[in-house]
């Protein structure tokens, strides 16, 4: 049964691609003479891997967070020291000592395990909000070159196949390239 209906899920797409792709391709009037619809494709997610805003973002997270990951570091550190103390079998240490130290190196433990959590939380909300805004501008970017150029469709998810003419990723690329460029040296 789910098989059948993410088959017709996947019909229905494809459907509807081919049923885009045979719009654009009906001529235009464009009152005395008829044009071509333009067609562009681009990969959204190539874009958001390459765009200088996404580096730049990745570069305030990491410089960001490196002080707390620096002190998970420290605190993985002590945690090593404290179990090598506890697991030495040439010292001799009286009992008392050694529940004492089991009882620190466990809640050491728990501390790191919550630290980390509360890390990795904080990160994926921080990254999530940072990229987020990147997606919106290559969005925008692409639609602002598509009327700029003057396409009729740029079309992204769900292409089986897009040939080399009609890909306008690196264009946009380029695109987002300069306006990081215009935007570093107005500040």
């Amino acid at each position: 049964m789910y098989r059948e209906f993410k088959t017709s899920i996947r019909l229905q797409k494809l459907i509807w691609l081919l049923l885009a792709l045979c719009v654009a391709q009906v001529a235009v009037a464009d009152e005395d003479n008829a044009a071509l619809s333009r067609i562009g494709f681009v990969d959204i997610p190539y874009l958001i891997d390459k765009a200088p805003q996404a580096l730049e973002a990745e570069q305030r997270l990491e410089t960001e967070f490196a002080p707390r990951q620096a002190e998970l570091q420290q605190q993985r550190d002590q945690l090593a020291e404290l179990t090598a103390k506890l697991n030495d079998n040439t010292l001799e240490l009286p009992e008392a000592d050694q529940i004492r130290l089991d009882r620190e190196t466990r809640g050491l433990e728990r501390r790191i395990k919550r630290s980390e959590q509360d890390f990795r939380e904080e990160l994926n909300i921080q990254k999530n909000n940072e990229f987020k805004k990147v997606r919106i501008l290559v969005l925008e970017a692409i639609a602002s070159f598509g009327k700029t150029h003057k396409y009729d469709l740029i079309v992204s998810d769900g292409v089986l196949f897009a040939a080399k003419r009609i890909d306008v990723t690196e264009r946009i690329l380029e695109t987002l390239v300069k306006e990081n460029l215009r935007l570093q040296s107005a500040n």
